[in-house]
Parts: C-alpha cells; structure tokens; sequence
C-alpha cells in the first residue's frame, strides 16, 4: 500500500476520489468478504473519514490564522476551538465504533484471523519508521 507524507496510509492522498474505495476493495479482497461485509467496511472507512476531516480542521481552518494574526495568542480563545474540536471528535467516536464492531462481527473466524495479522503487520510497519 502506498503511503503519504510522512509514511501515513491517510496522507495527502487520503482526500483523493476513490482512496476510500480502493483501500476498501483491497482489505475486502484480502478478507474474501461478501457483499454485506463489504458494506459494513466502507460504513467504517466513512466514519473514519468523517473523524479525519474534523482533525484536518483543527489545524488548517480560518480559526487558527485568527489565532495568530494578533500581537498576543489568544490562550482562550485557542482553548475554545480545540475544546470544540474535541466535542465533534467524541460526539462522532460511538460511530466509528459502532461501525466497527457491526463489521468485525460480521467476519467469521478465518477472516478475525486474517485481520488481526493485517493490523499487526501494519503495526509493526508503523514502527519502523
């Protein structure tokens, strides 16, 4: 799988049409999933781009150049945004959650296997670099 700056699966191509898919259609094959699995997986891949774009936000919207357009930063103010970040970040959490969970229930014990050692792979590569 290609990655991003910095090594990240979820880099600048991230926001590319058909990334999502793609990344979807690959773990599908590996899992053999069926055609429900498939579409709990994209559930959760679309959660995740939700929580994503929140993120983004933070560092990157109008707000923070107001921030630092003063003499002085704005502690407050700053608190504020980040605080409110944070709010959509854990009113979305039970989503992704819950769109994983429907997902990894749906797969039967071969393709648990086959997952667990996706992730650990994947972790491992997350490590060295």
């Amino acid at each position: 799988m290609g990655h991003g700056r910095h090594g990240h699966p979820f880099g600048r191509h991230a926001d590319a049409d058909g990334f999502v898919e793609h990344i979807a259609a690959r773990v599908g094959a590996k899992l053999d999933l069926d055609a429900e699995q498939q579409r709990l997986l994209a559930a959760w891949f679309g959660q995740l781009q939700q929580q994503r774009a929140a993120l983004k936000g933070l560092a990157r919207g109008p707000e923070l150049a107001g921030l630092i357009a003063g003499e002085q930063f704005p502690r407050e103010s700053a608190q504020q945004l980040l605080d409110a970040r944070l709010d959509a970040l854990r009113a979305a959490g039970p989503g992704v959650i819950t769109a994983f969970a429907e997902f990894f229930d749906a797969l039967d014990g071969e393709q648990r296997q086959v997952l667990r050692f996706m992730m650990r792979r994947f972790g491992h590569s997350r490590r060295r670099e």
